[in-house]
């Protein structure tokens, strides 16, 4: 059945308030017992020890409504005695009239008869919304009254100032100008040279989710331990590389006297910010910010693991992310919403369902519009990303009231497909994100700090909406990506959630718009993220134990040398807008930037088209040694495969290592006009372009030494110029191996030896096409890539080391896909059918197709060397076989080629 939400604000409080209720109700029943009410024993009354002082933080619950404090404080008077009596009687009708469910749903403080996952019934929630508060809070700090027929809300005002000294950057930065602070860490950890980093805290034992981030390839792992968190398993794992933990006893020794980590409080999910100072002094660049529930997931392949980002010195954040993104002027850009729900964006399984954080009482407005989504395709450099947050399957991170209401809440899911891409935030709108796999790069560090003032439940969402004020002064973004984890939540009370998470229902909405009208004259963003925290201490967002941190927070991010994102005196800088970029099948490749022509430039701009199905693994090693040599964002696939670890690491290639891929079941009669697309789209931004086969691997003809090197980068910057289309001068084949094959008929090219290199500069083998003349109709993009229009006497030094012989299973493989997706065969063939049908292409008779045919009569037909094989395959096994195998010749190895794919496979191999 379709399910159509409640009004969500009203639904928040009726929930509320039957907690509330309930707790009161308990509280009023000791005192007519008991009229001193025993404040050591907060866990049997179910409220803080210090009723006038709540903890700061906690890890899975926090302080109760204002409301109880009051009521706590008022059962000492006649007055406090009859208020409890209404709310048992109140309480008791509720539970007589069959409202509240199985009273083992309600989960008492003291953890008495409780199911954590019980939930409370849709009569229950739907009777509930005609309950209403008719207390008002008189302490209330914002001064905020209700009527009698109502609760009061939240109102943001301002409520004190604060008095303390205003810092000074000036002052700070030129103490540590020169001199950085000595690491407060210790000398007994020495960490590697590591670039990557991931934070996790845990009071747990190690799980899948620490020893999936511990085993990422060139990552580093801190684990901030807590006064609970068993010693010797973390220890244990600390003797691996890479794997760094900090116990209590550890930072308790090391760490105590450092003003900031002095204010860190144990038992608390904050302690996390001690893991993020220690990855930003050790050289992080980026920091995977995960939680001990969290489960990396594999690719297709089921094997295959990628990291949440992949950092190369080489490029820095200059690559470009392929994305989708709200179109402007859409409903989604111009509603007055300050909050944006990317659910409904990212294929969620469950309708009408949003993130921890998003406020409630906005829910109805977007539910109104479900499912009517604008969104176009294009990218975005990283250095405008400031924080990429992966969305989780399983159980993903809702809030309490979704868990409570909605049936199958834990087995959610979001659209994974090899087409799924990531989604730009709207730079002008807020979104939640949390820290349980978010990634945060470099240039937003400054906005890791989790405040230590308010609960576990909330201090992520909060850290989010303040860092994203900040961001869009400095034209950061926010992307959410397709789910990289599967969230297998520990044990949860959700009566507990929901009253931790009261903020975030109570004070949510208020705390946007107040961020949106918020602006400070600082001239230095340290300065400015400080002005932000106070003005949020005024109005009642965090307490003073934050303002106090983050100045700490500040100092210490300076004396370690980081380097904040804009330059003092050029705050509010403009929106860094994604790009549109051309597409197919609404997967976007890039066509920009532009080249500016006879601009002085020395290096020239080559860009690939290549189309594959199912080559496996040669794949992998074709994109590997391309996307090094000419950059992964010069590489056009055009994917068919069907094979899970083709698509897999197809899907890291484009995802990660920045390559165009683009997953099509186009066949093969229709992909000349897709690539000459392509080419036309992509011919701005290049000087030129070569299309390849997956065995096809470039190289550049040395005339010194005659030999094939792997050079293509000098040979970019001034030996090659163009003036029209010219052709690829030399080729060397691969020569097939009968050792080779019988150990793995699947082994990567490099273990093949090669023949003789030839000059093909005369031939039609492979056009290298000048990207200033224009593709069309007259001009294509062959599917061979063919010269067959080059004028005569046009070569160039470019050549290609061709691994088209390898093993006969292969060639046989290879040649029925390609027949199958010319649609000359079909599938449901016999070898009898199919061999009637290649023989037709080929006017001879089958009963002697060894001798008869010639594949020179098949001209006109499309792949005609790959039908003819085929045919002679089917026809004639034995002969076939034997003459594809070479005997007595003699063979060679291209050093600079197996040196090449080694380097390839250590970087960028999963």
């Amino acid at each position: 059945p379709t399910y159509h939400p409640l009004d969500p604000s009203t639904l928040f409080r009726s929930t509320y308030l039957s907690v509330w209720n309930l707790n009161a109700a308990r509280i009023s029943l000791l005192v007519q017992t008991n009229t001193n009410i025993n404040m050591h024993k907060p866990k049997t009354l179910g409220v803080p020890s210090s009723l006038n002082d709540a903890p700061d933080s906690a890890r899975s619950t926090g302080p109760h409504h204002p409301l109880l404090t009051q009521i706590v404080n008022g059962v000492r008077s006649s007055k406090g005695i009859v208020m409890g009596m209404v709310m048992v009687i109140t309480t008791v009708i509720t539970i007589v009239s069959g409202i509240w469910v199985d009273k083992e749903a309600i989960v008492m403080s003291d953890g008495s008869t409780s199911k954590t996952n019980k939930k409370p019934s849709q009569e229950f929630l739907r009777s509930s919304l005609h309950l209403r508060s008719s207390l008002h809070d008189e302490s209330s700090a914002n001064g905020n009254g209700s009527s009698g027929s109502t609760g009061e809300r939240f109102s943001g005002g301002k409520v004190r100032t604060y008095r303390g000294s205003l810092f000074q950057f000036q002052g700070v930065a030129s103490h540590h100008q020169h001199q950085h602070q000595q690491s407060i860490f210790g000398p007994d950890l020495t960490p590697s040279d590591c670039v990557q980093w991931a934070v996790v805290t845990t009071i747990n034992e190690p799980n899948e989710s620490i020893f999936g981030v511990a085993r990422l390839k060139n990552w580093c792992l801190v684990i901030v331990g807590d006064t609970i968190t068993p010693l010797a398993k973390y220890k244990e794992m600390a003797n691996e590389d890479g794997v760094y933990y900090l116990s209590a006893l550890y930072q308790e020794k090391h760490l105590a006297s450092n003003p900031f980590v002095s204010k860190m409080p144990f038992k608390s999910f904050a302690r996390k910010n001690i893991g993020y100072l220690f990855a930003v002094t050790y050289g992080a660049k980026v920091i995977y910010d995960f939680d001990d529930d969290n489960i990396l997931k594999p690719l297709e392949d089921n094997v295959s693991v990628p990291p949440p980002f992949l950092y190369r010195e080489d490029v820095g954040f200059d690559k470009t992310a392929l994305l989708r993104f709200v179109e402007p002027g859409s409903r989604e850009q111009s509603s007055d919403i300050a909050a944006f729900n990317p659910y409904e964006f990212m294929g969620a399984s469950h309708e009408y369902s949003w993130p921890r954080g998003f406020p409630i009482d906005s829910l109805q407005t977007t539910f109104e519009t479900w499912g009517q989504t604008h969104t176009t395709v294009g990218d975005i450099k990283y250095s405008s990303i400031g924080v990429i947050q992966s969305l989780c399957d399983g159980d993903p991170d809702n809030d309490a009231v979704f868990r409570m209401t909605r049936p199958d809440s834990t087995k959610f899911t979001f659209n994974r497909t090899a087409t799924s891409l990531p989604l730009l935030i709207p730079f002008k709108k807020y979104t939640p994100y949390n820290a349980q796999a978010t990634t945060h790069l470099y240039s937003s560090f400054w906005g890791l700090y989790l405040p230590i003032s308010v609960p576990g439940r909330v201090t992520d969402i909060w850290r989010s909406y303040i860092t994203q004020r900040i961001m869009k002064d400095i034209g950061l973004h926010v992307v959410y990506t397709p789910p990289i984890v599967k969230h297998e939540r520990s044990a949860h009370d959700y009566l507990a959630d929901f009253e931790a998470e009261h903020n975030l229902y109570d004070k949510t909405t208020a705390l946007l718009k107040f961020l949106d009208s918020w602006s400070s004259a600082a001239k230095t963003l340290p300065e400015k993220i400080i002005d932000l925290w106070i003005a949020l201490y005024e109005h009642d967002y965090i307490g003073l134990s934050d303002v106090e941190a983050i100045e700490e927070w500040i100092k210490f991010l300076l004396s370690i040398g980081y380097e904040f994102p804009m330059p003092p005196g050029q705050l509010g800088v403009q929106e860094a807008s994604a790009q549109v970029q051309p597409s197919v099948e609404g997967q976007p490749y890039r066509s920009s930037p532009m080249l500016e022509k006879n601009n002085g430039r020395t290096s020239k701009v080559l860009k690939i088209i290549m189309m594959t199905m199912d080559e496996w693994p040669l794949m992998k090693s074709w994109v590997l040694y391309h996307g090094y040599l000419v950059g992964f964002d010069n590489l056009y696939i055009l994917d068919g495969s069907s094979k899970p670890e083709c698509t897999a690491f197809l899907r890291f290639a484009r995802d990660l290592l920045g390559a165009n891929v683009i997953f099509t079941k186009t066949n093969l009669n229709q992909l000349e006009s897709v690539m000459t697309s392509i080419a036309k789209d992509i011919a701005g931004a290049s000087d030129y372009i070569i299309k390849m086969d997956t065995d096809e691997f470039l190289v550049v003809y040395n005339e010194t030494t005659n030999t094939l090197t792997t050079s293509i980068s000098d040979f970019l910057v001034g030996g090659l110029t163009l003036d029209g289309d010219s052709r690829v001068g030399y080729i060397q084949h691969s020569m097939p191996s009968k050792d080779v094959c019988r150990k793995d008929i699947y082994s990567t090219p490099e273990k093949f030896p090669l023949g003789e290199i030839q000059f093909i500069g005369n031939g039609w083998f492979k056009a290298v096409y000048d990207s200033k003349l224009p593709f069309g109709s007259e001009r294509t993009i062959t599917l061979g890539g063919h010269a067959f229009k080059v004028e005569d006497g046009r070569w160039t030094n470019f050549g290609v080391v061709h691994y088209h012989f390898r093993c006969i299973e292969i060639e046989v493989e290879n040649c029925k896909r390609v027949l199958l997706s010319h649609g000359y065969i079909l599938p449901s063939d016999s070898d009898n059918d199919a061999m009637t049908k290649l023989a037709g292409l080929f006017e001879c008779s089958t009963t002697d197709a060894c001798n008869s045919c010639d594949m020179d009569k098949g001209e006109g037909v499309a792949s005609r060397h790959k039908a003819f094989f085929y045919l002679q395959w089917l026809a004639c096994r034995e002969k076939t076989a034997a003459a594809y195998y070479p005997s007595n010749s003699e063979q060679h190895h291209n050093a600079a080629m197996l040196a090449t794919m080694q380097v390839t496979h250590e970087l960028f191999d999963l």
